[in-house]
Formats: structure tokens, sequence, C-alpha cells
């Protein structure tokens, strides 16, 4: 069991989380005019890559009319237990104001560098960087008949046609939440070499298991990306 400082946050929080906002300008750069076959080929820019190691976790507690003083902050049985206590009043008679909240830290977050502080709305602020795994590699399985679709029990992530790459030009790796689908392949064309690539990138989502990623070609080349619900895993762990 540890107990975390509580800081008290009395900067202007709505202006940086303006700036916030358009911080990710920051890192771009205007991409230049390449030429591809037979024509100029423009560049599209993108947003950098925002993966974990780039993010950390928030969480926010309303409190109320509490200040600092009056709240205590502990890490316990992976979970963070917010403490609030207030009394008004002296030694012979006061009301007293007391709060719990009992917040559980995800599996993949750090909870020995979980951070808190208050706002001056009265609003606890948590935070705590994830922690960063291995890049998983996901199997294509290929798929008789149609590509599938979204069910109750699973969600599509990903859908897009690769009918041009052959199942070995295309990967799907998943790491630190962010699942990333490529392929490059390169072919001769009248003397000259042309180079074809896709790459997309997306945050797996809380509504889904992110540990039972699943990836389907069929046969007309559509690329399915899918993952069970988080709900239907839950239900099928309390049947077991």
């Amino acid at each position: 069991m540890s107990f975390i400082p509580v800081l008290w946050n009395r900067y202007n929080q709505r202006q940086n989380d303006f700036d916030d906002l358009f911080h990710f300008m920051d890192d771009w750069n205007p991409m230049p005019v390449s030429w591809g076959y037979g024509r100029p080929m423009m560049q599209r820019r993108r947003r950098p890559d925002n993966s974990l190691a780039d993010r950390k976790w928030t969480y926010s507690v309303k409190l109320g009319d509490f200040d600092e003083q009056h709240v205590k902050v502990k890490v316990e049985g992976g979970k963070v237990i917010i403490h609030a206590k207030y009394t008004d009043g002296n030694d012979e008679w006061g009301d007293t104001v007391e709060r719990t909240r009992t917040v559980q830290i995800p599996e993949n977050v750090d909870a020995e560098k979980i951070h808190s502080f208050m706002k001056s709305d009265g609003t606890m602020m948590l935070e705590a960087p994830y922690r960063l795994s291995e890049e998983k590699q996901l199997q294509v399985v290929p798929q008789e008949g149609r590509s599938l679709v979204a069910s109750d029990n699973h969600s599509n992530l990903m859908k897009f046609n690769v009918e041009n790459f052959r199942p070995e030009e295309v990967k799907v790796s998943c790491k630190d939440g962010m699942l990333t689908a490529h392929g490059e392949r390169k072919r001769s064309e009248d003397g000259h070499e042309v180079r074809e690539s896709f790459w997309r990138q997306m945050t797996v989502p809380r509504s889904v298991d992110g540990k039972n990623i699943e990836c389907f070609r069929d046969e007309e080349g559509n690329l399915t990306i899918r993952a069970p619900t988080v709900e239907d895993v839950e239900m099928e762990q309390a049947k077991k």
C-alpha cells in the first residue's frame, strides 16, 4: 500500500486544455512532392503515431467542495482509494461530510507511477503511464465465402480490400493498444519499378478484448480485423 501526494492545480486549466487540442501540429512537417510512374503524386500528411508510449492513462473524480488538505489518496490491491473528509464546526458540535471513491486500475497501467492532483473546480485527476509491451504479430487467416460482418458479440475494427497484395505482403500487428495493418509490393511495368503500399493504424477501443484480435481474408481480397466485445468476454468468463 502506498500513499500518493495530492497537488493543487491553480493554473488556468481551460487554457491548457485548449492548447493541447493543437499540440499534435507541433510535429507536422510539410511533405515533399514525389514522382510516381507516369504522373506526379502528392503525398498526404498524417498525424504522428499516437501509441501508448506517447499517451497516459487519466481518470477524473468529482469530489465537490473539498480542498486538497481534506483528501487522501492511496493505492492498494490494484485500486486507487480516494477518501475525502471535512468537518464544519468546533470540538463540541459540527457537521462531517465524508466521501470515498474506489477506482480500478487497468492491467496495462503502471500503478507504481500514479500521480494525482486537484483542479480548481474540485475534480480529482489521476494520471499514470501505460506499461509498454512487445509487438504482437497477428496471423491473417484465409476465409471461404463472403467477408465477415459485425455481430452482437464481435466488433469489426478494420475492413478494407487488399486484393492487389499477396498474403505474405500483408502484415497486421498490435502493440501497446495500437493496431497496425500495412502492406507493400514491388512490380515492374514497361521497364519501370512500381511500388505500392498501404498503411492503417487505430487505437484499440476499450469496448473490445484487445488480447483476442482476429484477422481474416476472404476470397475477394477483403481484409477484416475484428475482436470480441468486452461484455461478451465477461459473460463467457462468468460461466466458467
